[in-house]
Parts: structure tokens; C-alpha cells; sequence
């Protein structure tokens, strides 16, 4: 995918400003101005969000795709953030958007469902010396997160890596929070089969 002049402009290094730190007013007027079309105003949301949002996108749809779908979400975020109208966090928000956005993606490509039928018919053995113990299990984790669907991942990529709780969860995806801790508990055994396909030891 060719790189719009609007994401390029805004894949800048992070100031490290946390979005905490930042008053509700301040990030309103940041919200207002960047919607306008403030360049500068862009940049600076872009830095609040821009680095979490991407961990997110890359969990779910894989780092071969990740900046096609950032991409596409940077350009998004700035053509609706006349609509955010302040009833839910704006990382929240940009987080529902992020994942609405990656699971689209996964659905229209068809990616996911051709690397579970690739990674079904391989084999895995954890028979290496101990000193490859620690790579050989990341490498087995990683391929089992890819069995899995993209919202499982992106459910266990924001509670056990982002740390959010089950009501931030429950928004960023838009259901009931007494749905979460299913979902997560169905998300846990999905990944502990596909572990053990594939040759991991408990």
C-alpha cells in the first residue's frame, strides 16, 4: 500500500507525553483543532496514541500488515474525530476504532483463515538444548496467537499485555463487561490447544 502524505507526515518519534498527563480541556481543544485540520494538533494526538494503538494493530493482524493498517487507521482517525464527542476516553475510542479496523481487515483478506490452515499442517518440536528453551517457546507462542482468531488475540493482547481491566476491554470492543471474563476464559483454552498442536510441553 503506497503511503498517504497525511500518515507519512504524522510517523514522527514520540514526545513520551502520556495521554494522563494531558487536561480534559487542553485535549479538547487538541480534539477540535486536529479535526480542522491542524497539522500540528494531528501530530500531537498521534503522539498520545500512536505507539499503543500500534502494538495493538500489529497483535492482531500480524507485523507483515501492521503498517497497512495503521495506515489506513491514521487516516481514519482524522476523518472522524469530528465525531468523538467526549462520552468515553479518546483512547478508548481510538482503541475500538483500532480493533474494529484490524478485525475488518482480517475478514476482507481472508489472511487469518489461510495462516491457520498453513500452520495446522506444521509440526513443532521443543527438543532443543535448554539454552534455546526461552526462544524455542516465544517462536511456539507466537505461531499459536496466530491460530487464534483476531479478537482472542486482541482480548489477551489488552489484558495481559496492555493491562486494561475488564470495563476498558468492554469498551474498547463494544460488549456486555460480564461478556469479557467468557470470552478471555474461551480466548485462554483456544490458546492452550493450539500450544499443545504444537508440541508444547505444560
Amino acid at each position: 500500500m503506497q503511503q498517504s502524505e497525511s500518515s507519512n507526515s504524522l510517523k514522527t518519534s514520540s514526545t513520551g507525553v502520556a495521554i494522563e498527563n494531558v487536561s480534559v480541556e487542553e485535549l479538547t481543544v487538541w480534539v477540535r483543532r486536529a479535526a480542522e485540520g491542524s497539522r500540528e494538533h494531528q501530530k500531537r494526538i498521534y503522539e498520545l496514541l500512536g505507539s499503543r494503538i500500534y502494538r495493538v494493530i500489529r497483535k492482531i493482524v500480524g507485523p507483515s500488515n501492521a503498517d497497512d493498517v495503521m495506515q489506513d487507521f491514521v487516516i481514519q482517525l482524522f476523518a472522524k474525530l469530528n465525531q468523538f464527542r467526549f462520552e468515553s476516553s479518546l483512547e478508548t475510542w481510538a482503541h475500538r476504532m483500532a480493533v474494529n479496523q484490524s478485525l475488518q481487515y482480517l475478514r476482507k483478506t481472508n489472511r487469518e483463515e489461510q495462516r491457520v490452515r498453513k500452520l495446522a499442517n506444521t509440526t513443532v518440536m521443543i527438543d532443543e538444548p535448554s539454552g534455546q528453551a526461552k526462544a524455542d517457546d516465544a517462536e511456539v507462542l507466537r505461531l499459536a496467537m496466530e491460530q487464534i482468531s483476531g479478537e482472542q488475540r486482541a482480548l489477551l493482547h489488552m489484558k495481559e499485555v496492555e493491562g486494561l481491566g475488564y470495563d476498558a476491554i468492554a469498551g474498547v470492543l463494544g460488549i456486555p463487561e460480564g461478556t469479557v471474563g467468557s470470552r478471555l476464559n474461551k480466548a485462554r483454552k483456544e490458546l492452550r490447544t493450539s500450544l499443545l498442536q504444537l508440541g508444547w510441553e505444560a
